[in-house]
């Protein structure tokens, strides 16, 4: 008669002293081959995590360079509305209308 124990979290088949060698050695393949699965499934989910955060640094990156761009119009805008109100200011006239 085969002792049947697992682990407690991933129910993973262990060798027992009171089974037999021939079973035990049946219980440790399957024990393995679950545990490689297992393993196969989080690398590949690392992956995929991986995968994921490169798209969103990537879209962040295309993103940040968007503000980037919009920053440096607004600023120029800001400062030739800037230079045209020290014109009209210094002039006391109004040659830009603003």
């Amino acid at each position: 008669m085969t002792v049947e124990i697992n682990t407690p979290h991933r129910d993973y088949p262990l060798p027992h002293q009171n089974n037999l060698l021939e079973q035990d050695v049946l219980r440790l393949i399957q024990a393995l081959t679950q545990i490689d699965v297992d393993v196969e499934a989080q690398q590949q989910g690392q992956a995929l995590l991986q995968q994921a955060l490169e798209q969103v640094a990537q879209g962040s990156d295309a993103k940040l360079e968007e503000l980037k761009s919009l920053l440096n119009q607004r600023q120029v805008a800001h400062q030739e509305l800037h230079r045209k109100q020290k014109i009209n200011h210094l002039l006391g006239e109004s040659l830009y209308p603003l």
